[in-house]
């Protein structure tokens, strides 16, 4: 009697929908984590520039 073992044989139909997920988990942890770090940043801190005073600019040429 011949029976057909099918579980040496390779996969037919492979699915797409476990890279695309890991791909989407991915990126909303990334948004999620940017988004929460400039949250934290913003009010911790206040972005201050400081421009050279004017006798220290280099004099044209």
């Amino acid at each position: 009697m011949v029976t057909h073992d099918n579980s040496n044989m390779p996969e037919r139909r492979a699915t797409a929908a476990f890279p695309i997920g890991l791909i989407l988990l991915a990126i909303c942890a990334i948004f999620a984590y940017l988004a929460i770090g400039g949250a934290l940043l913003e009010s911790e801190m206040e972005t201050v520039v400081y421009t050279p005073p004017a006798a220290d600019a280099p004099e044209p040429r």
